[in-house]
């Protein structure tokens, strides 16, 4: 049985970008979705979401999101609502954010500014998503 003219409507999807140990990239990732590295990075990385620097991930440079979750190293400088340095997690540079979560263990090095009220973030409304291109191994 066939039913014409019903469209579903797209079911929103939540994903997120991962970054592999054993990866280095240098470069700006934008997205509007979560981040996952576990490898190395350098440079900017601007998301609407949650970036997550995870226990093998180290990067180098700046961040504007949402939220940072450090359980690996970061070192640069960071602006979003949220940062919060997990055990054994290591920040060096400095933070503006709202909110700041230092947990037993973790390491915290640099400057940080506690703002009330919205973080302005620049340039994250001109996030473009470009379809990779398919690689012929």
């Amino acid at each position: 049985m066939a039913f014409f003219g019903k469209k579903k409507k797209p079911v929103p999807v939540s994903s997120a970008s991962i970054i592999t140990p054993g990866t280095a990239i240098k470069g700006e990732i934008r997205c509007d979705g979560n981040i996952l590295l576990n490898g190395d990075f350098e440079g900017v990385i601007i998301s609407q979401s949650e970036v997550v620097v995870g226990k093998s991930g180290r990067v180098t440079g700046e961040i504007q999101a949402q939220k940072l979750l450090v359980s690996g190293e970061f070192r640069g400088n960071f602006i979003g609502e949220v940062i919060d340095i997990m055990p054994y997690g290591k920040v060096y540079g400095d933070v503006r954010v709202n909110n700041i979560i230092i947990e037993p263990n973790a390491v915290f090095e640099g400057e940080t500014k506690i703002v009330s009220g919205r973080i302005e973030r620049s340039n994250i409304s001109d996030v473009h998503i470009v379809q990779p291109k398919k690689l012929g191994y």
